[in-house]
């Protein structure tokens, strides 16, 4: 019998995977150093943050965040069927998400939530974070919870999710996250609580608030090995690695500089830099040094 061999992709779904990225290449670009990311390689942060690489988010990626945002709404939603749970996704001073923010604005977090009476501690608010996960993380997850615990469990598991939870709870004024890990499809779930390490997370907050004090200054890598996994996947690997080209706007040029509001102030032509001035640079372009 001959064997049939399957494209890999449906013509009609590789249409729409590139109408994905092509959506997600036209929005604007994130503005802030994101806590979310604050326990990842510092320099990918720093170059991430100064748009030092035209490269965009490939579908599965996008697929994937999308995944985890509209999980997010269902395992809120279930939560929220608990009368004697109250989990609240808004800021009721704002009516918008929980955000936490440093560095005149150039540094920002956005909570999932805030979560009151919970069984184990009923009197302690607890800052909540949704992650949606292959089986294969969550069967890990739970390893991971029955052998050290829960509340070793999140550093052990997912070291960037520690850091956030730290970072979330420490300019929030919290002393307890909640982490709720659902698999793909939300079909099935397990969570763990971690208490605030005030002095590792301070470590963290100032290495962000460093970063936009100290702009012209390139931080640490990782790994000083391009094929660490780490560094493997990692979108701006080409240019801390392989000298890749620097892309050309106003946040890779030496003239510009973070001031409050977050704002970006261009010393050449002493104007401030709206979004579209930022991406688009100008003639007199000069690359930071440290990116040379």
């Amino acid at each position: 019998m001959t064997e049939i061999t399957l494209n890999e992709n449906d013509p009609a779904l590789a249409l729409a995977e590139a109408a994905v990225e092509r959506r997600e290449a036209a929005r604007p670009r994130r503005l802030h150093l994101g806590m979310s990311t604050a326990g990842r390689c510092p320099r990918q942060q720093w170059l991430t943050w100064l748009w030092a690489s035209n490269e965009g988010l490939k579908y599965k990626s996008l697929a994937a965040i999308d995944d985890g945002n509209r999980g997010e709404d269902v395992i809120a939603a279930r939560i929220q069927l608990a009368s004697d749970l109250t989990l609240m996704t808004r800021d009721p001073e704002t009516g918008r998400q929980f955000e936490v923010v440093d560095a005149g604005g150039h540094v920002r977090g956005h909570m999932d939530g805030v979560i009151y009476h919970h069984p184990s501690a009923p009197k302690t608010p607890h800052v909540w974070e949704c992650k949606v996960v292959a089986d294969k993380r969550l069967a890990e997850f739970r390893k991971i919870k029955a052998r050290d615990g829960q509340k070793a469990t999140l550093r052990q598991w997912n070291f960037v999710y520690w850091v956030q939870a730290q970072l979330y709870m420490l300019y929030g004024g919290y002393r307890r996250h909640w982490t709720v890990v659902a698999s793909a499809g939300c079909r099935d779930w397990d969570a763990c609580r971690t208490d605030l390490e005030r002095d590792e997370a301070e470590y963290f907050a100032e290495r962000l608030r460093s970063m936009v004090e100290h702009v012209d200054e390139m931080p640490e890598r990782i790994s000083e090995t391009p094929n660490a996994l780490d560094c493997r996947w990692c979108d701006v690997r080409g240019i801390c690695h392989e000298g890749a080209a620097v892309a050309v706007n106003c946040r890779t040029c030496r003239h510009a500089r973070p001031v409050d509001g977050p704002q970006w102030h261009c010393g050449l032509h002493d104007e401030i830099l709206d979004v579209e001035k930022q991406a688009a640079g100008c003639g007199d372009h000069d690359l930071r040094e440290a990116m040379r």
